[in-house]
Formats: C-alpha cells, structure tokens, sequence
C-alpha cells in the first residue's frame, strides 16, 4: 500500500473472471465505487457529480460504476444468458435468473426512486444511504483494507481510498481527489492500454474459420444478443446478474460442466432437437436433407465429389421433404451437387445460420459443417451422439 497526496492505493489480486467464460467476465476498465464502512461525503460528492465523474473516467477509457446509481431491467435477460449457456436451459436457469433479476430490478428502482425523493426533501441535509458492497466484495474476492473508495482491474487490481493527508486538509476537495485517481489509473505503466476499450482477451472460438458467412437474419440477431450483453457490461447489470447465475448454480445438485454440449435426436417427423439444450434446430427440408447427409459421414465429404452421393441425397430428401413432383426434387437435388451453381454454400450457410441463431459460436462450431472451399467438409460433432427416430428409408444408409 502506498500513499499519495489525496489517494491511497492498495495492490490487491481481484478476481474478475466469473467462472461464466470470457464473455461476462468483467472488463478490466471497469471502476467501482464501494463502502465497508459508509463514507457519507464521498458517496454525496459521487451522486452530485455522477455525470461528470462519468464523463471525465470515460475520456480516459475507464467505466465508472457507482452501483446505486445502475439502472437495472430484466427485458431480454433470459434469451442472452440462454444463448450464451445454452445448457443451461435444463435446468431452467435462464427463466429463474430473468425472474430472480426481475426482482433485484424492482428493489434497485425503489432504492433509487426513495433516495431521490429524499434528496429533494433534504436537499442542504441529505444523507446517502451507506452502500451495499457485501455482495459485490464477495464476488471479487476483496480482502484488503480500504473501507471505502473504488476497485479497478486494468493492468493491476487495488483499490484507491482516501489519504490521511487528504482527511487532514479542512478543504477536502474531492474533485481533486478524483483528478489524482484518474491521473495515478492513466499512468500507472500502463501506457497506451488505459486508452483501450479495457477488455484485452482474444476468444478464438469467434475468429473467422469458415467460409460461409450467415445470413441476414442470423447476422441480425447475432448483433442483437450481443449489443444486449455490452449493454449489461456497460451499464454495470453484470455485477447484479453474476451473484444471481452463482446462487443459481450453487442450488442445483449436479455440476453443469459449461463446456458440455448437447447429443442430437432426429424424430419421426424428422426433426431435429438438442434436448440438453431444450433447443429445435430449424431447416428447409432440403437444406436438413444435406445436413443429414454430412451426419452420415462423420469423415468428411469432398464437395468436389458431391455427384457421388446424388443418389443418397435424393432419397434423403425423398424421405424428408412432403413434396410430390419428383423431377422438381431431382433437379433441386442436381443443382446441389453442381458446384458452378453454388447452392451447396447457400445451404452450408443456411445450416450455420440456424446454430448461430439459437446458441454461442463456442458451441454452435460442433453442429455446423466446418471447413473451407471445396475440401472436405464435415460436422465436428460426434455422430454417435445422435438418436435417430425418424424410422424411414433413412435406415436403408445406415444413418
């Protein structure tokens, strides 16, 4: 620990990571303001000042939390946690999350809405309340000694409270108490990273690895669930859901390992269904014919020698789809296994749209058809994992 003019910094190892994966991790730009013991002037100062304090952190690539002040909503909840933790949807995780969420949501709007009202009937003598910073100090695994002031998670992890000397000068001016903890996180040998966006991890599982690009829908909603978890990043809601997910986990009396995936059923109607996930994965009746195909062949298929299968595929699709004209299939079928017509990408790009529109990239890898250009193509997934039900003329190859 070591004392400036105003600021008193304690190096202390936070931990940030969540358990949950890259994705809600905390990010490292994160400052939160906290209190074991209530420092009234302080939390006053912060509230009257908020926007600016905000501001001026965010110049500098930092995001000032100050918890009381995080404006929750549950809209939307249950369908970002069950896209990124699709497993956990047979548990019923993401319903009660979204329920429990909606619960903290309803007690953070009282708090703030009774503060304010407070504040305007005592504007010259209005006292905050002290914050609640238990569960918080919990999560991040705080044991050092500040009773009050702001955690930070860049380069280093600490905390910054209020010097002696700072508590000595009658002037107590807490703007520049504030100057001196946004220069010490600027400088402090961190260079050009406190200018970041503060969230430095690479996550291979969303570097571009196959060709097909997905649709418009799938891009769309891609986009959405993933402005919705920045918006619970940015917001600070993250610190709320965490606690929650935790408990949640902690109820259930068998381990949910997160890197699990869900085996396949394929049912008379030939549908096809993730049950650990509790998810349907839905296709036209000739793109899923092709699917099928690639789940037969667990090696792989040269698309270069996709006129092979022709007639494997056409009685797939034969089987599948509820159509009657038969040349029309046959044709379908024939512009397929034409390369030069390019159907067979706009197919491979339709199967991976629908993984992508029902859960993560990290998980959604295993189902699609992987690979490149026209080399072998092939399902990561193993095809022993299937149940199929679909009792049919599929049988006659051996799916």
């Amino acid at each position: 620990m070591h004392e400036l003019n105003n600021i008193i910094v304690e190096l202390s190892e936070l931990n940030t990571h969540t358990a949950f994966g890259n994705n809600f991790n905390f990010p490292d730009n994160y400052v939160i303001y906290f209190e074991k013991e209530q420092n009234k002037e302080l939390s006053l100062y912060i509230r009257k000042n908020f926007e600016v304090l905000k501001s001026r952190f965010k110049s500098k690539g930092f995001n000032f939390i100050y918890p009381p002040l995080v404006m929750c909503s549950s809209k939307n909840l249950e369908e970002v946690v069950a896209y990124y933790f699709p497993q956990l949807n047979y548990y019923q995780i993401p319903n009660l999350a979204s329920k429990e969420y909606s619960e903290k949501v309803i007690k953070q709007a009282v708090r703030i809405a009774a503060d304010g009202i407070d504040e305007i009937l005592n504007k010259d003598n209005f006292i905050p309340s002290k914050v609640d910073s238990e569960e918080l100090l919990n999560l991040l695994n705080y044991k050092g000694s500040i009773k009050s002031g702001l955690l930070f998670f860049n380069m280093s992890h600490g905390a910054i409270g209020v010097s002696d000397f700072f508590h000595s000068n009658s002037n107590q001016n807490y703007e520049l108490f504030f100057e001196e903890v946004i220069q010490y996180l600027s400088t402090e040998e961190w260079g050009d990273f406190a200018l970041g966006n503060g969230d430095f991890s690479i996550d291979l599982n969303f570097l571009p690895t196959y060709s097909e690009q997905l649709d418009d829908d799938a891009k769309k909603l891609v986009k959405d669930i993933e402005n919705r978890l920045t918006e619970l990043k940015d917001s600070g809601q993250l610190l709320f859901l965490i606690p929650i997910l935790k408990d949640l986990l902690n109820k259930q009396s068998e381990k949910i390992d997160f890197k699990s995936i869900s085996k396949m059923e394929i049912d008379y109607q030939n549908k096809i269904q993730l049950p650990y996930f509790k998810k349907e994965v839905e296709l036209s009746h000739l793109t899923k014919s092709i699917y099928f195909l690639f789940l037969k062949y667990p090696e792989g298929i040269n698309l270069k020698e996709l006129s092979n299968y022709k007639k494997e595929l056409l009685t797939i699709y034969t089987s599948v789809s509820n159509q009657l004209d038969y040349d029309k299939m046959a044709k379908s079928i024939d512009d397929v296994i034409n390369l030069e017509t390019k159907a067979i990408y706009t197919h491979l790009s339709r199967i991976k749209s629908a993984f992508y529109k029902i859960m993560d990239a990290s998980f959604a890898k295993y189902y699609i058809v992987s690979g490149s250009g026209e080399e072998d193509r092939k399902v990561l997934f193993n095809t022993f994992s299937i149940t199929w039900n679909n009792y049919n003329t599929l049988d006659d190859f051996d799916l």
